[in-house]
């Protein structure tokens, strides 16, 4: 009897002991849920969301907008003006304060010097005298025919009339060779001057057939008209002097400059006049 107690009490203490173990053994189950909760949520949201947002953003926005806006601009403006203004210069000596400069041009072709009878007359120019000689050749025939041979043709400043009207005239006929002194019987009787003037301002043609007009006035003077009288004076009658006559020749001969004529260009009857006379004249 005494050892069935004994084994009661005995398995009463190890149901007691493997019950107290099962409660102990539970508790620890609830610590562990609380931190997975903490650590697990906290760092996810943290780490994950800041870095993404700031790495992003800020390099786009900065490196595409000033590179781009600096490096298109500055090199298209500064590369095309400059080669533009600075180019092509002429050969330049430049004093050292920059007060004198001088600009050398190799291709200027070297001026003829004339050498001839005209160098010891009194105002003779000479730097148009080739040119005035190429334009004595291609004078109307008519003109060319009468005073060619006759008359000295001169690229110079007739120094009694530069006298006369304080500035160096176009051209002049001097028929006795007129000295600057205002007598006569110089080497020049017989000539046309022409100017400087007249080639620089581009009337150098026209200002030769107006004084081969009077040239050729003056070599045709004992030519009569029909009722024999001066052919001469009564072209100065009909075109009202000497200086009108020779413009209108210049006219006729189909140039353009005129001094003293205002009437404009020819009429029908005054080109009549004009082939009238020289047909008679140039014969005679």
């Amino acid at each position: 009897m005494n050892n069935k107690f004994i084994l009661s009490f005995i398995f009463l203490l190890i149901l007691g002991s493997f019950s107290i173990f099962l409660f102990n053994t539970q508790g620890p189950e609830v610590s562990v849920t609380t931190p997975d909760t903490t650590t697990t949520t906290t760092p996810d949201t943290t780490t994950t969301t800041t870095p993404d947002t700031t790495t992003t953003t800020t390099p786009d926005t900065t490196t595409t907008t000033t590179p781009d806006t600096t490096t298109t601009t500055t090199p298209d403006t500064t590369t095309t003006t400059t080669p533009d203004t600075t180019t092509t210069t002429l050969p330049v000596n430049i004093s050292d304060d920059s007060e004198s400069v001088r600009i050398i041009e190799e291709d200027i072709e070297q001026q003829v010097v004339y050498i001839g009878p005209y160098l010891s007359f009194p105002g003779f120019e000479g730097s148009n005298q080739e040119l005035l000689d190429e334009l004595v050749v291609s004078l109307p025939t008519p003109l060319k025919n009468i005073i060619g041979n006759k008359v000295l043709f001169i690229n110079g400043c007739h120094q009694y009339a530069l006298s006369i009207v304080s500035r160096c005239p176009y051209g002049v006929w001097d028929s006795s060779g007129t000295n600057p002194d205002g007598s006569k019987g110089a080497k020049w009787s017989l000539s046309i001057w022409i100017s400087d003037r007249a080639f620089e301002a581009g009337e150098s043609k026209d200002v030769l057939i107006h004084e081969s007009a009077h040239a050729y006035s003056y070599l045709t003077r004992n030519c009569n008209t029909e009722e024999n009288t001066s052919y001469r004076k009564d072209a100065w009658n009909y075109f009202g002097g000497e200086e009108k006559f020779a413009d209108a020749l210049v006219l006729y001969f189909g140039g353009s400059y005129n001094h003293y004529r205002l009437t404009g260009d020819l009429t029908n009857e005054e080109n009549i006049y004009l082939t009238k006379f020289i047909d008679t004249c140039s014969e005679s």
